[in-house]
């Protein structure tokens, strides 16, 4: 399912070979020209992860925007008093363009979305999801205080748990269909991975690289960012990164045509599920919901932290790209999967953008989508 992933081969019982790449500059989102790069979605609503949100539009220039610092704000409404029946406004971006193995994605963050309820992510998707693959490169929700990646998928595929990597693997099964459709987890044993412990770091950047042999992902903190990597760097070496937080590799799974994207959403599939917002949130009251606690009413405290500080995100791919008729990645709140087709049978990715979408799965294509949901 996901056959062409990150830079790893893997050769013979356990020995891993890294085939790390220099890769030039492709697409580079960053300071005033940031949204241009993006489209939003068709749809006014989460309908992938029954997340309760409205999409924001470009209309929305209070949740889409460049600070004064130069960096890109995708937030939740964090002010409007929201009735019984009603959703809340989030962001949610698609990618324009579609990517191939031979791919890595660069996300710099200062500030990503958490709170109870609240649900963000930066993940990949297939065109044919569940069986062509979803990649969860970032995704944390309520008050949780690491990172959760992931790699959904429709057919057999396991964490190949021989593979050096940092990150803690929670899950080994890929398949959708098993272990209520979580995917196979690794947890970031990094405290400043998630949360307001991330944005107190002042923020970090993950790397995610995709080839026909594995997919890689690390994520580095603020300390450790080495300073040839900012937007303006016309290549990227994955050589110098050391052991990755998470792998997921060809030996164990068929890591073929994936999308990827970034999101938030409130509540939804995953978020919003009692034991999950338990977990690091107060108990609900007997008759009370995700949705009726947190989404509604007055949200100036709830989703004051809902929303994504981002310096750039930068493409780099050694294969050509092009244009996508529809993307299905999305950048929301809340992880939820789409489909997507490209005008290009030899483009098999797309990046996409959206903000608030709920729930969070792993699907076929990869592309990288970021997004927000509050």
């Amino acid at each position: 399912m996901i056959s062409r992933l990150a830079a790893i081969l893997l050769l013979g019982a356990g020995a891993l070979v890294v085939n790390a790449a220099k890769y030039p500059l492709t697409e580079s989102h960053s300071g005033s020209t940031f949204f241009d790069g993006w489209k939003f979605p068709v749809e006014t609503y989460d309908n992938t992860t029954s997340g309760d949100v409205f999409w924001a539009t470009a209309q929305n220039t209070s949740l889409l925007y460049v600070n004064d610092a130069g960096r890109a704000i995708l937030k939740v409404d964090n002010t409007s008093t929201v009735v019984y029946n009603e959703k809340r406004y989030a962001p949610k971006l698609l990618s324009k363009t579609e990517y191939a193995p031979g791919t890595v994605f660069v996300m710099d963050a200062v500030h990503v979305p958490y709170g109870c309820s609240v649900w963000g992510a930066f993940w990949t998707q297939g065109t044919n999801w569940p069986y062509n693959g979803e990649i969860d490169i970032f995704e944390g929700v309520n008050q949780r205080t690491h990172n959760m990646m992931a790699l959904h998928t429709g057919n057999t595929c396991t964490v190949d748990t021989s593979v050096s990597m940092t990150g803690n693997v929670t899950v080994e099964d890929c398949d959708q269909f098993t272990d209520s459709s979580s995917g196979c987890t690794i947890y970031d044993e990094n405290t400043y991975s998630y949360g307001e412990a991330f944005s107190q770091a002042g923020g970090g950047v993950w790397v995610a690289e995709w080839t026909n042999e594995a997919i890689k992902i690390w994520f580095i903190t603020r300390s450790n960012v080495p300073s040839n990597m900012t937007a303006t760097a016309s290549t990227f070496d994955t050589s110098g990164l050391g052991t990755p937080t998470a792998v997921y590799s060809s030996s164990t799974c068929d890591l073929e045509s994936l999308f990827g994207s970034i999101d938030i959403t409130l509540c939804g599939d995953f978020a919003g599920e009692a034991s999950v917002l338990e977990a690091t949130c107060p108990t609900l009251a007997t008759d009370k919901t995700c949705y009726t606690t947190y989404v509604i009413n007055d949200g100036s405290t709830t989703y004051a932290n809902a929303y994504f500080e981002l310096n750039y995100i930068n493409i780099y791919t050694n294969n050509a790209t092009t244009t996508s008729s529809s993307s299905t990645t999305t950048t929301a709140a809340g992880v939820s999967s789409k489909t997507s087709s490209s005008s290009s049978s030899a483009v098999k990715n797309s990046v996409d953008m959206m903000t608030p979408t709920k729930g969070l799965s792993f699907l076929a294509a990869l592309g990288v989508i970021m997004g927000l949901i509050l």
